[in-house]
C-alpha cells in the first residue's frame, strides 16, 4: 500500500491527530500526560513549531500547530518516538503505542482556524468526559479563559483574532465556545485527505507544495465508481449495493485502489459508498495489487479507468 502523502508548507496551520494502537490507551494516568506535555514543549522549541491548541484524551490526541522551517514529520517523529520509549519503559509495555502514522490536515485559516480550536477544546465534552471544557485539565481551554499560560503554548495568536485587548479577547473566546457556529469544523470540506478548506484554497496549496496534476483534487467515490462500472461493464447500482460476487468485489477493489491513488479518498469513505467495511476493502485492494503485478491486461484496464477519471497517465 502507498504511504499517505504529507503536505508540508512552512508557516501553515495544521490539525494533527494521533491515536492509540488498536484504540488502546496512550495515557494511563496524569504522570503520563505530564510527560507527554513535557515532550511536546521540548520538540516545539527544537523544531520551531507554534502550539496553538491541544487536547489529550485517553486514547488519542488533538493538536493545532503552526509549522516552522522544519518538516512537521520530524517534529511528530521526535515527539511520538520519545514518548513511546518512555511509556514502554515505565509500564513494561512492548510494541507500538500509536496506531500507524499520525494524521494531519493543512487548515484554511480564514475562516476555519477558530473553528478548529473550538472543535479541539470541545473534544472532552463530546466524548462525555466532562460537562464543561474549561474544567478539563488536559486541554488548552482554560488558558484561553484567563489561567496563566505556559510559555510553550502560543495562545496569543488565536486570542488576537478574537479581540484587540486581553479582556475583549477573553470575552470573544467565551462567545466562540458558547455559541453554535454557522459552520462547525466537522462541516469543513476535506480535500484529498490533506486539506481542510475550500477547493480553490486546497488546489493553491497543493500546487505550491509541488503536487502533480495527476493527483486529483476533489475526486469523489461516485465519480470513480461510475468510471469503473462503465469500463468493466458492471451495474452501478449493484456495485454500490449489498450484492456479492467476484466481479463486484473486484470492481469495488479497483475503485478503492484508484480512489486512494488518484484522489487520496480514504478507505472508510470508499467503503461506505459500496456498503462494505474498511478492513474488507483494504484486504481486497491488497489482493488486487498482487494480481496487478502479474497481469498486464488488468493493469492496462485499470489505467484506462484512471485516464477516464482524469489522471495524466501515459
Amino acid at each position: 500500500m502507498a504511504r499517505p502523502l504529507r503536505l508540508e508548507l512552512d508557516g501553515a496551520a495544521y490539525h494533527v491527530t494521533a491515536r492509540g494502537n488498536n484504540r488502546g490507551l496512550i495515557f494511563r494516568d496524569d504522570t503520563d500526560r505530564r510527560m507527554y506535555l513535557g515532550r511536546l514543549a521540548h520538540y516545539r522549541e527544537r523544531f520551531d513549531v507554534r502550539l496553538l491548541a491541544f487536547c489529550l484524551m485517553k486514547n488519542h490526541v488533538h493538536l493545532a500547530l503552526r509549522r516552522g522551517p522544519h518538516p512537521l514529520s520530524r517534529f511528530m517523529a521526535g515527539l511520538q518516538s520519545s514518548y513511546t520509549q518512555w511509556f514502554n519503559r515505565r509500564h513494561r509495555h512492548s510494541g507500538h503505542l500509536f496506531q500507524g502514522r499520525y494524521k494531519s490536515f493543512l487548515v484554511q485559516e480564514e475562516p476555519y482556524l477558530l473553528a478548529l480550536v473550538r472543535y479541539i477544546h470541545l473534544n472532552p465534552v463530546r466524548g462525555g468526559t466532562t460537562a464543561e471544557g474549561e474544567s478539563y485539565l488536559w486541554s488548552s481551554d482554560r488558558y484561553y479563559r484567563g489561567t496563566p499560560t505556559p510559555a510553550w503554548l502560543d495562545s496569543s495568536e488565536i486570542l488576537a483574532m478574537l479581540g484587540s485587548t486581553r479582556s475583549s479577547s477573553l470575552r470573544g473566546y467565551r462567545q466562540l465556545m458558547n455559541e453554535e457556529p454557522d459552520r462547525s469544523y466537522e462541516d469543513v470540506p476535506s480535500v484529498a485527505q490533506l486539506v481542510r478548506g475550500e477547493e480553490p484554497f486546497a488546489r493553491e496549496r497543493l500546487e505550491e507544495a509541488g503536487f502533480q496534476e495527476s493527483y486529483l483534487v476533489g475526486l469523489t467515490p461516485d465519480r470513480v465508481l461510475e468510471a469503473v462500472a462503465e469500463e468493466f461493464d458492471l451495474d452501478l447500482r449493484a456495485l454500490k449495493g449489498p450484492r456479492r460476487g467476484r466481479p463486484l468485489a473486484e470492481g469495488r477493489a479497483i475503485a478503492g485502489y484508484l480512489g486512494k491513488t488518484l484522489g487520496r479518498i480514504s478507505w472508510s469513505r470508499m467503503a461506505r459508498s459500496v456498503q462494505r467495511d474498511g478492513s474488507t476493502l483494504v484486504r481486497d485492494v491488497g489482493r488486487l495489487e498482487q494480481r496487478m503485478n502479474l497481469d498486464k491486461q488488468l493493469r492496462e484496464k485499470i489505467r484506462t479507468v484512471g485516464r477516464a477519471i482524469g489522471a495524466r497517465w501515459e
